[in-house]
């Protein structure tokens, strides 16, 4: 399978590199914030003076925002570009350089994965699809990426959504219970969880935002399909060619943007997304009246 020869595993394995750098980082920055916000809870519990780490919770969040995250956003445009590189290779599609700019160096690539030390397991195979007629080969790939990556992508937002739910309720219910002032309870809980917070809500936006875009984009496809299928125009081979580097652009331009999930996230609902997805390959082949079981792309 072409997906698994050595150069399209290198690309793969140097693109998972820049993604775990990033993510590193990312927890860094999360961990960071959330020790400073459980010691504003330990101070506003206790009583005690909580002048010093107020001011850290703000020194903290004043740091955030003015741009701590473009240390991981360097790593991730490169593991997009990486993961660019791998698709269109195995598409067969003209490279945008326009919207993706140009290809890394092979000895780029070669630095990368040789840094390499994980399992493969999840990038052995990366996409699994039945063997269809091009170029519906191209179109399920992308369905199967824009489909799964939206649905990881809104579940993570909403489970980080609710977790800042959570710790502002704690807030407040503290403050009710304590007694406390509108600005004891912004001082002593608020201001030293700020950090989280505001990285929480920018979490919650970025991912819901490339969920919407990534659905927008596999509606498209779903109708585009059908509408070729069902008119049954030979002619019609060139356009899906079209809209396929039309959604490869859309694909880029989430991954170029926005952090991957943690992979503990991603692996715990890997099994039960899986089965869905192979699912929805399988209707996509009755559609095309290809009866193959489901297999992995050539």
């Amino acid at each position: 399978m072409r997906q698994n020869k050595p150069e399209m595993m290198a690309l793969l394995r140097a693109m998972a590199i820049c993604h775990s750098r990033a993510q590193r980082l990312d927890n860094l920055r999360l961990s960071i914030s959330v020790f400073v916000s459980l010691a504003g809870a330990v101070v506003a519990v206790t009583g005690t003076s909580a002048t010093v780490v107020t001011a850290v919770g703000a020194t903290w969040a004043a740091a955030n925002a003015v741009g701590l995250g473009t240390w991981s956003r360097g790593q991730v445009r490169r593991a997009a570009v990486l993961q660019e590189m791998f698709d269109v290779d195995l598409f067969g599609l003209p490279w945008n350089e326009v919207a993706a700019g140009e290809r890394l160096g092979s000895h780029e690539v070669s630095r990368l994965d040789r840094a390499y030390r994980g399992s493969e397991k999840y990038l052995r195979d990366y996409y699994e699809v039945p063997p269809l007629p091009h170029p519906y080969d191209i179109l399920a790939c992308q369905q199967q990426n824009l489909g799964w990556g939206a649905r990881v992508r809104r579940r993570y937002a909403h489970s980080v959504l609710a977790g800042v739910a959570v710790w502002m309720l704690a807030g407040a219910t503290f403050g009710l219970v304590a007694g406390l002032t509108v600005a004891q309870v912004l001082l002593q809980w608020f201001v030293p969880s700020l950090g989280a917070l505001l990285l929480g809500l920018e979490v919650y936006r970025g991912q819901r935002d490339v969920a919407v875009d990534r659905d927008r984009a596999l509606r498209i496809l779903h109708q585009r399909i059908a509408r070729a299928v069902g008119s049954g125009d030979a002619g019609s081979a060139q356009g899906l060619l079209l809209l396929a580097r039309q959604a490869q652009d859309l694909i880029f331009r989430s991954r170029h943007e926005q952090t991957r999930v943690p992979n503990w996230f991603f692996q715990h609902f890997h099994p039960a997304d899986r089965v869905d997805f192979q699912a929805a390959m399988v209707d996509l082949s009755s559609l095309l009246n290809v009866s193959a079981p489901v297999a992995r792309v050539d």
